[in-house]
């Protein structure tokens, strides 16, 4: 059975969903503990509690998300509709979250940053969920998953540009950059833009992949929720490859946190210095270094290139980040230079993930692309619970005063440990887990899609 080579319209189609997506992650992610504990005026404990608690019913919900996709009968197929309706949903709760009324107790602005956050992340499931699964069924050739997880990757990165960007230029077109009316005010219009990004988006998805996404037969029985649930838990292939993922996504959260207090209060430099100068160009790198990267796994295979770029990265942030000079923008644009090109390799770990979902396919003769897409995407959450909750926690004990412009040496001190040797300790060992524990190879996949195609050949 021959395998038909998707087009570049559809390709690029089905990624475009994705810069809606990163953009309210990457938004939310970079401004929001700070936007609520200096704006608003939560404290940075009660913040990082409200935001850890909406990430973690983030992820509970992504395997039944993924579970009701996978059981979805429609004309329109299984994961196009939830696309629709999850880009509107979740366009409508990002403008709420940035446009709090104003309140004054501590536990006012607590649950009404956890009642919002809770609908964007509701939100956020039903559409990328669905997505990220829908992406591994477009194609079943090896090189070609690659070829458009490498695609979602560069939509996911101007997603991230506009969630990133956006605030930071609003911000200084106001003005006066320590205005907390100014931060407001930049934090709302940003809030519309990124929602108009999401509607937009989702509608060009789920019209190009339309006739791409496969409704199975309503006939095949398929196993509870519980049994589909309790055989993915034993699948240790796919347990290995989650686990260092999530332990690397510690890393990656502590660094989205942190980013703006380490620059701002440990080496004084402004919001839009810092996002114009040192991430604007580490995100356009990661852009530019994802052909390399798709050459890299089709030249050397998926697992050594996956290995290494993670590696590198956290390498660099350990031994980078504590030793720049204040007020210098010039040696962290260097590090975000190799920064950017050691971050692209991420695109090769969700391509993996496919890999792994044919190995269930194969003992199971079921395909539920949707529940492990689903199970992938609790893993990320928890990690961003975990990591958004310590944040908030350490800036308290490490002696964070939210109300001071200038903050003491051992607070730069201790922001530069966990920016850097806190952040690259858990990239190093999700690196370590993913090399010496993953045991499924290149060659072992390519003997398992022989088998699968004839199969379906059947």
């Amino acid at each position: 059975m021959a395998i038909q080579p998707l087009n570049l319209r559809t390709k690029l189609g089905y990624a475009s969903a994705e810069t809606g997506i990163t953009a309210v992650q990457l938004f939310t992610q970079i401004y929001l503990l700070k936007y609520y504990t200096e704006t608003i005026g939560l404290i940075p404990s009660l913040a990082g509690i409200a935001l850890a608690i909406s990430v973690i019913w983030d992820a509970v919900s992504d395997p039944l998300m993924g579970n009701i996709s996978d059981r979805t009968h429609s004309k329109m197929g299984r994961r196009r509709p939830y696309i629709l309706f999850g880009g509107v949903f979740l366009s409508l709760t990002v403008l709420i979250l940035f446009s709090p009324p104003e309140i004054t107790s501590q536990l006012g602005k607590f649950l009404y940053l956890l009642a919002t956050y809770l609908l964007v992340n509701t939100a956020m499931t039903i559409i990328s969920v669905p997505h990220i699964a829908l992406g591994g069924e477009l194609s079943f050739e090896r090189n070609e998953r690659t070829s458009i997880f490498g695609w979602r990757l560069f939509f996911s990165n101007i997603g991230m540009l506009i969630g990133m960007i956006v605030p930071a230029v609003i911000l200084q077109s106001l003005g006066d950059e320590t205005s907390k009316n100014n931060v407001m005010s930049s934090r709302i219009r940003a809030s519309e833009i990124v929602s108009g990004v999401i509607i937009i988006t989702s509608i060009i998805t789920f019209l190009v992949t339309k006739g791409k996404d496969i409704t199975l037969p309503k006939e095949e029985k398929q196993p509870s929720f519980f049994l589909s649930l309790y055989s993915v838990l034993k699948n240790k292939v796919f347990l290995i490859l989650l686990i260092a993922f999530v332990v690397a996504g510690i890393g990656r959260t502590f660094n989205t946190a942190i980013a703006l207090y380490y620059y701002q209060y440990r080496l004084g430099l402004k919001e839009s210095d810092v996002i114009l100068n040192i991430m604007l160009p580490f995100f356009l790198i990661l852009m530019c270094s994802i052909p390399f990267w798709v050459w890299m796994a089709k030249r050397f295979g998926k697992k050594i290139p996956a290995f290494a770029g993670v590696f590198l990265l956290g390498l660099l942030t350990i031994i980078a980040y504590p030793l720049f000079p204040y007020g210098e923008i010039r040696p962290p644009l260097i590090v975000a230079f190799l920064g950017g090109i050691f971050a692209g390799s991420i695109l090769i770990m969700d391509s993996i993930l496919t890999d792994v979902v044919d190995y269930d396919e194969l003992k199971t003769r079921q395909q539920r692309e949707g529940l492990y897409f689903g199970f992938w995407k609790m893993g990320v959450k928890f990690s961003q619970a975990f990591g958004i909750a310590i944040s908030g926690f350490l800036l308290d004990l490490i002696g964070f005063n939210a109300n001071a412009s200038v903050q003491s040496e051992e607070v730069g001190f201790s922001l530069a440990m966990i920016f850097g040797p806190g952040v690259g300790f858990f990239f190093i060992v999700g690196s370590f887990i993913f090399l010496f524990l993953f045991p499924l190879t290149d060659d072992k996949h390519k003997r398992i899609q022989k088998i699968l195609l004839k199969r379906r050949e059947k």
